[in-house]
């Protein structure tokens, strides 16, 4: 019988392991597991908590609107996501670069970005005073990011050029559609 190729050398580093754990006077299991102090279950990881968001269009007056534009998020983690109903669109003016987020990294239709495509974003999740940054491409789009906030309130808005004069105007500077608040509270 064959045996695979990776094998060789995967066998190689077991017993090498094994001989340094054996010189050194602490088993291989000491070696290769993490120390028993370290999280093993998820009741002994940080909490974390949801929220779901949408960019819908106003059925009264068509415009772009974030729903809801005011939330409350929990101190700590939180996992936000985004599905953005709205049409793609092209800003031909962005950087395009998250950040504030944990990784700095989103997830775009389960895939993660640092940098999102100039070529579909519609949107923007960002708030200054959390040096959040996060690219919301449209078309039905779903986009999810981890943040870590501490108690306080903070505005949002979106960045991108989607209101009647492109950066000011409604829906733009409007609080409930393209601006919001985001209250968080102590867990």
């Amino acid at each position: 019988m064959t045996r695979p190729l990776w094998l060789a050398p995967t066998r190689l580093v077991v017993a090498t392991l094994a001989a340094i754990s054996i010189v050194a006077g602490f088993g291989l299991a000491s070696a290769v597991w993490p120390p028993a102090s370290s999280p093993t279950s998820t009741a002994s990881a940080p909490a974390v908590h949801y929220e779901n968001l949408s960019i819908i269009l106003n059925p009264a007056n068509g415009a772009p609107q974030y729903t809801p534009a005011n939330f409350t998020l929990v101190e700590g983690y939180n996992i936000v996501t985004i599905t953005d109903y709205d049409s793609p669109g092209a800003w031909a003016g962005c950087g395009c670069v998250v950040s504030g987020t944990v990784g700095g990294t989103e997830t775009v239709n389960g895939t993660p970005m640092h940098v999102v495509p100039n070529t579909n974003v519609a949107h923007t999740f960002s708030s200054p005073q959390l040096n959040l940054n996060v690219l919301v491409p449209g078309g039905g789009a779903v986009v999810s990011f981890e943040v870590y906030v501490l108690p306080g309130t903070y505005t949002w808005l979106c960045m991108a050029p989607c209101g009647a004069d492109g950066y000011t105007g409604f829906p733009m500077d409007t609080p409930g559609y393209m601006t919001g608040t985001i209250s968080v509270v102590a867990s």
